[in-house]
């Protein structure tokens, strides 16, 4: 009640203060703003959202305190969704930024940095939501550019600075103007001292009134002048401050109050995220690690040395345990551990953008097996593009799962089955019934369609190329019969760790592609044959002009990014492999074991829809070009297949490594924990799952041989023990005995023949 009773005191002595229209602020020229908290748009006034914080302009916020949870020790995470702490986001115009000031903005390793109690994130923002907070006008421009996100920058206060204030630090270093600012969200109102930051033609937005708003600020300007004037005209002193002060104190508990009011409001709110982020699963959709495999209802785990050498069950479940994995009571512990890594801390957030990765171009590039149990580590390389990349986190988390279901696969299935064929005329030579039912298998099939379609479009003959082609065949038809195939990888091994370098895919005619496997190396004729020498300058002309541009496209064209990648993991795969036949590897017993249960696909697909859309398409004409020739007409017939059965490790020596690769290792290393970046490439990576939790090797670093080797001396020691004590015994024994018994234990002991001893 006295609360109550003070608030409406307060409220009656502004009112007469402030009075009914209140004194109009004076506009600056120059475009800063009047002195107050920042007039915008008070997003909790609008129906549209029940949580103001989860509206658009405040999601980079709540996005930036979920990683930030994520990240942190568990003594620390109250700090994410600490209400004291305030949040504030700035949203960036592209068209006034510089390429430099966006890469330094945004491909920074640093862009999420929670150092010192300081948390800022720099992301690409989808527009689509944010039109309608946005001058109509530039949203126009941006769109007429060809703009479908822009640069955003997110902070909590920390360190007696307020967010705004470190928004505007940070922008400073990047040397952005204010004029780049067109928009500014803040949990709670831009307070007096950060209006200061914005222009007049920055929009501002907020979800809680915070301090004395510019018409209140004005009114206090004015009340102070009056009195001074008064006390003037009366000849009072300046040391009289009475009146001064009841005018500032009532203007102080206003402040107060509606500052308190917004905090209390504040971490109601953050409640609310935190209950719609564990309703809509944040945390199950944000990030999966790869190469781990899934632990069942029973945590039953894989056997963690190869077939050579088994470890008993009983030390494989402790060594789970001692990794937290079979702990089903642990709640985030997991979770953060996978966040604290380079690929961890970059995809943690869902639905966010990181801006500056392009994750469509995210490959595995390194990869190791410590050979002790405790899992693999493993590096990403991805592209910086800050505008055209494509940023969003779903996509590079997509492209780490593909990734890793290859690698298993190829551990799994036996190489022989790694091969797709789309022939309208081989309707049961699909694919392997066993890859078929993967998205391996799915991704494959899907490439070798895009290529014959690819092929369509190089040699139609409205193209340059494929005017080319046309004018110089000569057979009345020809069929070109394509394998996508893997060239040989550049790869660096360095002990346990591989370093993937090139892996280039090669496209071949199928008369290469029999040759190189094996067959006779003559395709079976699709159409008539011409005569020899009309057959070989056919096949020349294609092999000179199509070919080139076909294997330029599987291996840069963005439709073919999925192949590539799960390639590279074949690549991975291989060395495994290899591996795993000399030393100790994680994941030995899967290899060839055929066992895909965790791979297999959870699309509505089967191999029977890409080959019907072949056939489909086959049967409208679109791999059968056509070309009226002078002497007549002329068809090519499209066909071949994808065949990843065989991989070709080429190892790139020390010292062409350490000239041509000297910063990469350093680059990978970093990676393992955060984002690194190496010119134009920044890494991704992890440490094993028990280097993540901090955890050092495991007990179970040893098969069950290398357990009896270590084993042995102990064995052996007590039988040791008692042969020395005995032989000491004796000694002491011989030199006490009367000299026979010396003679008669010294004495060469004779062979018993069984015949009488007596002579």
């Amino acid at each position: 009640m006295r609360r109550q009773g003070a608030r409406a005191l307060t409220a009656l002595l502004l009112v007469l203060l402030v009075g009914v229209a209140g004194p109009r602020p004076a506009a600056a020229d120059d475009g800063t703003r009047p002195p107050g908290a920042a007039d915008g748009t008070n997003l909790s006034k609008d129906k549209a959202f029940d949580n103001p914080l989860l509206s658009p302009p405040l999601m980079p916020v709540e996005q930036l305190r979920f990683l930030l949870r994520r990240l942190l020790p568990d003594h620390q995470k109250h700090q994410a969704f600490n209400q004291s702490r305030n949040g504030a986001v700035d949203f960036l115009n592209p068209l006034l930024l510089t390429e430099k000031q966006l890469n330094d903005l945004l491909g920074n390793p640093r862009y999420a940095s929670f150092e010192s109690r300081r948390a800022w994130r720099a992301s690409m923002i989808d527009l689509k939501p944010m039109k309608r907070f946005l001058d109509p006008r530039l949203v126009e421009q941006l769109e007429e550019k060809g703009y479908n996100e822009i640069p955003g920058i997110a902070a909590l206060s920390g360190e007696r600075l307020h967010s705004e204030g470190w928004l505007q630090k940070l922008e400073d270093e990047a040397g952005i103007a204010p004029e780049a600012k067109i928009a500014s969200a803040s949990e709670r109102q831009q307070c007096a001292k950060c209006s200061r930051f914005y222009l007049r033609q920055t929009r501002t937005l907020f979800a809680y009134p915070y301090d004395l708003t510019v018409k209140e600020t004005a009114q206090k300007a004015e009340d102070m002048a009056k009195l001074a004037k008064d006390w003037a005209a009366e000849g009072k002193s300046d040391a009289d401050r009475k009146a001064k002060l009841k005018v500032e104190k009532a203007y102080d508990k206003e402040r107060q109050y509606r500052n308190g009011v917004a905090q209390e409001q504040l971490g109601v709110d953050l409640d609310g995220v935190m209950e719609t982020a564990k309703k809509e699963n944040w945390e199950e959709s944000a990030f999966k690690p790869p190469f781990a495999l899934p632990s069942g209802p029973s945590c039953a785990l894989p056997d963690t040395r190869s077939q050579r050498r088994p470890v008993p069950s009983a030390l494989v479940l402790a060594a789970a345990k001692a990794d937290g994995t079979c702990d089903e009571d642990r709640g985030g512990g997991a979770a953060d551990a996978d966040a604290a890594t380079g690929l961890g801390a970059t995809l943690a957030v869902p639905g966010g953008n990181n801006g500056g990765i392009d994750f469509s171009t995210m490959e595995l590039r390194y990869l190791a097996d410590p050979g002790d149990g405790s899992g693999l580590r493993y590096s990403f390389g991805a592209d910086r593009d800050p505008l055209k990349g494509d940023n969003r986190t779903s996509t590079g988390v997509s492209a780490a799962a593909r990734t890793s279901e290859a690698f298993f696969v190829w551990l799994s299935l036996d190489p022989s089955a790694f091969w797709v064929n789309l022939n309208p005329t081989e309707p049961e030579r699909v694919v392997d019934d066993e890859l078929g039912r993967t998205d391996v298998g799915r991704i494959m099939l899907e490439a070798d369609l895009r290529m014959k379609k690819t092929v369509g479009e190089l040699i139609h003959p409205h193209t340059a190329l494929g005017r080319r082609y046309w004018d110089g065949l000569r057979g009345e038809c020809a069929s070109t019969r394509n394998w996508i195939t893997s060239a040989p990888a550049s790869v660096h091994e360095d002990g346990d760790e591989l370093y993937i370098l090139d892996a280039p895919l090669d496209v071949q005619m199928e008369s290469q592609y029999l040759s190189e496997a094996g067959g006779t190396g003559d395709a079976p004729p699709s159409c008539p044959r011409p005569d020899r020498a009309s057959e070989e300058h056919d096949e020349d002309l294609y092999r000179t002009l199509v070919l080139p541009e076909l294997t330029k496209a599987v291996n840069t064209a963005p439709e073919y990014a999925d192949l590539r990648r799960v390639h590279l993991a074949r690549v991975a795969a291989q060395w495994y492999r290899e591996r795993a036949r000399t030393q100790d590897t994680t994941y030995g017993d899967l290899i060839d074991s055929g066992d895909i249960t965790h791979w297999r696909t959870t699309a509505r697909w089967k191999p029977r829809d890409t080959f019907d859309r072949y056939v489909d398409s086959y049967r409208r004409g679109e791999f059968d070009v056509t070309e009226k020739l002078a002497d007549g007409g002329a068809k090519n017939y499209v066909f071949g297949g994808v065949d990843f059965s065989r991989v070709s490790l080429r190892q790139v020596p020390d010292t062409r490594f350490e000239a041509d690769f000297a910063k990469l290792p350093k680059g990978v290393d970093r990676s393992l924990r955060t984002p690194s970046m190496d010119a134009d490439t920044v890494w991704l990576g992890a440490p094993t799952p028990r280097e993540a939790s901090g955890l050092g090797p495991p007990d179970t670093s040893a098969g069950a041989g290398t357990w009896a080797l270590r084993l042995l001396p102990l064995l052996l020691l007590p039988a040791a023990f008692l042969l020395l004590r005995r032989r000491r015994r004796h000694l002491n024994t011989s030199s006490s005995t009367s000299p026979l018994r010396r003679a008669a234990v010294e004495a060469p002991r004779r062979r018993r023949t069984g015949l009488s001893d007596k002579p």
